[in-house]
């Protein structure tokens, strides 16, 4: 809810009370224009500079540990829209209402991350009750969240209306547009309450934001690595959160940042399941007790029936991959950070660096987001001249391109090629081909290092 946004906003200006500066409103104006957005289209207004004034001027230590945040949640959500089969930018909306914080509540009583309130969770599967608030459950409420989108775009056909409906209610929307002064949100914005008159350019600023933050010179602050590496499991039995520290060592604050949806700091047992999340590297021993422990001697048929289905179920929710970069001969911590999307301090405090000097050769452990969160950077590494690149049989690039090639006489396998249309990582193009890694790549193109590739070159990609 945008009451919420505004306690967030005032929150980090009480905290970093910073003297405004003026922005550049037309090359903002110029950059809004120019992204593509599939939910709405990006415009200039004075209610959107507003909201962008708080993120980039006077709010921007909050935004930057909103940013961080962002690494927590995203993957997830890009999982569960992309299953929903609903357009990526529908994230920006969590933004929006609760600035990422998991345990967000406004004046009205909406919770979570997507702010629910609990008829309306409750209407959508979710449980809340003194034991369970699912409103805080990550997953479920995300789940639940793209649910209450794809019903309202259903309804209204449009965008911009169905998120209006997502703040105040479809009823009001409707009522609006029947006044007849028009059939979008824009036409219609001046018959809508004021919070939800200001929603739409809300998401838009927000969406502004994860583009352009870092042409703002703002720099998101990572999180914890525990909350960063996880794996969530579906637990079927009782389960204190006592229980789990002490079996895994982790601290019962850490557990319960990860798990807020359960009030009494423990899982009820259920035939349903609930789901669990702890960082990736204890996750065995959790899972080894709980086979060990399940209750199959239940004298109650129709519990062991039910029980008996797979107790734990494994959910990835890694949201970020660990590199293993070399050094070559000329690098930078402040280069790697640019080309990792991370800081210099991090790669020295994940390496254990006691200065900021590497030498070529030198082996660097880095943890890079997963998947699509790599776009940002991308845009960073072109204007980044002194990142040096590869070229390998360079080629005219249209459209992305992979193509067929026979198998290799001696090797006895076949492989594809993969033409470049922009300068990207090894990384990035690794993730494109699942079940293929980085030094695979690396060996197949005679290559040393993980380095931007130029657009136009055409790589040797195993074909599984």
């Amino acid at each position: 809810m945008l009451t919420l946004f505004l306690c967030f906003s005032l929150e980090t200006q009480a905290k970093n009370p910073t003297n405004e500066t003026e922005l550049d409103e037309a090359e903002i104006t110029r950059r809004l224009h120019a992204m593509e957005n599939r939910v709405v289209k990006p415009r200039y207004d004075p209610v959107v500079m507003s909201y962008l004034k708080t993120y980039l001027v006077r709010g921007r230590e909050g935004t930057e540990q909103m940013l961080g945040r962002r690494f927590i949640y995203f993957p997830l959500f890009e999982d569960v829209l992309f299953q929903k089969d609903l357009p990526e930018e529908l994230k920006a909306l969590s933004i929006v209402e609760s600035a990422l914080h998991n345990r967000a509540i406004s004046r009205v009583g909406a919770m979570g991350l997507w702010q629910f309130m609990a008829p309306t969770a409750r209407s959508l599967g979710l449980q809340v009750d003194a034991n369970i608030d699912e409103r805080r459950d990550t997953r479920r409420s995300t789940e639940a969240a793209a649910t209450y989108l794809k019903a309202l775009y259903k309804q209204f056909s449009d965008w911009e209306l169905a998120i209006a409906a997502y703040n105040s209610g479809s009823g009001r929307v409707i009522r609006a547009l029947k006044r007849g002064r028009g059939t979008n949100y824009w036409a219609i914005r001046g018959d809508l309450p004021r919070e939800t008159a200001n929603y739409v350019p809300a998401f838009i600023a927000a969406s502004y934001l994860l583009e352009n933050f870092e042409k703002h010179g703002l720099t998101p602050k990572f999180p914890a690595e525990e909350l960063l590496l996880t794996t969530s499991i579906l637990v079927h039995q009782d389960l204190s959160f006592d229980e789990v520290q002490k079996l895994t060592g982790v601290s019962l604050e850490t557990i319960d940042f990860l798990n807020p949806a359960y009030n009494r700091k423990s899982i009820p047992a259920s035939t349903r399941g609930y789901y669990l999340t702890l960082p990736s590297k204890v996750m065995e021993k959790v899972r080894v007790y709980l086979e060990a422990n399940r209750p199959d001697g239940a004298s109650k048929p129709e519990l062991i029936s039910s029980l008996n289905a797979p107790k734990v179920r494994e959910l990835p929710a890694t949201v970020l991959v660990e590199e293993r970069h070399e050094v070559s001969a000329g690098e930078t911590l402040a280069e790697l950070a640019s080309i990792y999307g991370c800081t210099a301090d991090k790669i020295m405090e994940w390496n254990k660096l006691e200065t900021a000097e590497v030498a070529p050769g030198q082996f660097l452990k880095i943890f890079r987001p997963k998947g699509r969160e790599l776009r940002f950077r991308i845009e960073r590494m072109e204007a980044f001249s002194l990142i040096p690149m590869l070229q390998l049989d360079p080629i005219q690039p249209t459209e992305p391109e992979i193509t067929t090639m026979a198998k290799d006489a001696t090797a006895h396998e076949s492989f594809q090629y993969y033409v470049t249309t922009r300068p990207e990582s090894i990384f990035e193009i690794t993730d494109r081909f699942p079940g293929t890694t980085l030094q695979d790549i690396l060996k197949l193109n005679d290559l040393s290092s993980n380095r931007i590739i130029r657009a136009g070159t055409r790589l040797k990609i195993r074909k599984l």
